[in-house]
């Protein structure tokens, strides 16, 4: 009995401990703009084209992740600049609808 105890005490525990690990999630597509989203005059190989991204979001847009046919809003947006117009690989959890991310690097091609 005193196994068992231990047994389901340990679970509980580490599944509050690691609860947020539970929730992370990844996601691929491409850094682009809130304002132009999937329209963000793609290039001939259907990217987004990298000096609109960054002309938007001189202009107040903020980063977002393109994928299918959705725009996810991402934060922190300070980690984005270098990525804009990038296929990415993103992990991190969905909070209000918006990506908060862990960690993001470019893809593996």
């Amino acid at each position: 009995m005193k196994r068992v105890f231990a047994v389901v005490s340990l679970c509980m525990l580490s599944s509050v401990c690691f609860g947020k690990d539970q929730n992370q999630k990844a996601w691929d597509g491409f850094v682009t703009d809130l304002h132009c989203g999937t329209h963000c005059q793609r290039t001939s190989d259907m990217k987004p084209d990298k000096a609109c991204v960054r002309s938007c979001v001189r202009k107040g847009s903020k980063y977002g992740l393109w994928r299918g046919n959705h725009v996810y809003p991402l934060e922190p947006q300070a980690k984005l600049a270098q990525f804009a117009a990038e296929d990415v690989h993103v992990t991190g959890e969905v909070v209000n609808g918006t990506i908060q991310i862990d960690s993001i690097r470019l893809r593996n091609k």
